[in-house]
């Protein structure tokens, strides 16, 4: 059957132009399984033109609510049940269907990045992130209305496109960091002890999970304590936020946990830590591009005491 004879069917179906005897094939054809892709995108393009047409015409508020009731009325009482919940599938547009589309238009696409790896996209409004591995990303298809909600999971740096009417806002478990236009890194694995977050461009907001917030400056970094719910501003280098895109390593007052599991991440490894190296030991370390990670552990070894083995992509940690 052509789109456009299904169209013309539904239109004069929903607009209740149909005899009371070919109104019932009508609603029999409905809810057969043939066309069924056809029939809901012709309900849906029905339903949006009434949408449109309703701010500018008040009668077509009428034929919005005629096909909202069009099915339930119709339907016998002592078939309504099953006969209804047949109609409503296909149509999507009764009882409410037109929000259960735009719930649909609304899911969010989720990046998810893998140990080893490292992912730079693009968003909607032209907001460039770099994703580190091992993180979850989630952003809309199409903005809602007036901001720029994405959800992070890890660790991201974001080049937010400026937008004073919609402010860009990234949402972790930890943090939540407003933006109008700015450059800055989130560090935000749900595992890790700390949450921080870095500006070096603009201006930020960002408002911790105790519903505290701070405005950060450029070269500023928060640093906040999952156990304790402390906040701690310090200023850094500028290239420190985002020396990870770059292939380096950076810790800044980290503890060996810490820097175990970032290694885990950079490298796709397991490394099982049985050493004793208390976590307030904190450590400030640079390391470049092209070192693996034995020479890392090599490195620490000269600030802590330990050994290692490995066995294939496994490496274990001992006390001397």
């Amino acid at each position: 059957m052509e789109q456009n004879l299904i169209s013309k069917i539904i239109r004069k179906y929903l607009m209740g132009r149909f005899s009371s005897e070919t109104e019932e094939r009508v609603q029999k054809w409905i809810i057969q399984d043939k066309y069924t892709k056809e029939k809901t995108g012709a309900s849906l393009e029905y339903w949006n033109e009434l949408v449109v047409e309703a701010d500018a015409d008040a009668d077509t508020h009428a034929a919005l609510k005629r096909v909202n009731r069009r099915i339930l009325k119709k339907v016998p009482l002592h078939r309504k049940l099953s006969r209804v919940a047949a109609i409503l599938v296909p149509l999507f547009i009764l009882a409410g269907g037109y929000f259960y589309y735009e719930s649909i238009q609304e899911r969010l696409i989720e990046i998810s990045v893998a140990y080893g790896e490292e992912k730079h996209l693009f968003l909607p409004d032209n907001t460039e992130v770099w994703l580190n591995a091992g993180t979850t990303f989630r952003y809309p298809k199409r903005y809602k209305n007036n901001q720029r909600l994405v959800y992070l999971e890890g660790e991201g740096y974001f080049s937010v496109t400026k937008n004073e009417a919609r402010p860009f806002i990234v949402e972790t478990r930890q943090l939540s960091v407003k933006v109008l236009g700015t450059q800055f890194n989130i560090k935000a694995y749900p595992e890790d002890e700390k949450a921080v977050t870095t500006l070096t461009s603009g201006k930020i907001e960002v408002t911790t999970s105790s519903k505290e917030s701070c405005i950060l400056s450029p070269d500023e970094q928060l640093t906040y304590n999952n156990s304790t719910a402390a906040i701690e501003v310090n200023k850094v280098s500028p290239q420190e936020s985002k020396g990870w895109i770059t292939g380096q390593i950076i810790f800044y007052a980290s503890s060996f946990e810490e820097i175990i599991r970032t290694l885990e991440r950079r490298f796709n490894i397991s490394i099982g830590n049985n050493t004793t190296i208390p976590s307030s030991n904190l450590y400030t370390i640079k390391f470049l591009k092209d070192e693996k990670p034995e020479d890392i552990l090599d490195f620490l070894k000269e600030l802590a005491p330990f050994s290692y083995t490995k066995e294939g992509n496994k490496i274990i940690l001992t006390d001397n």
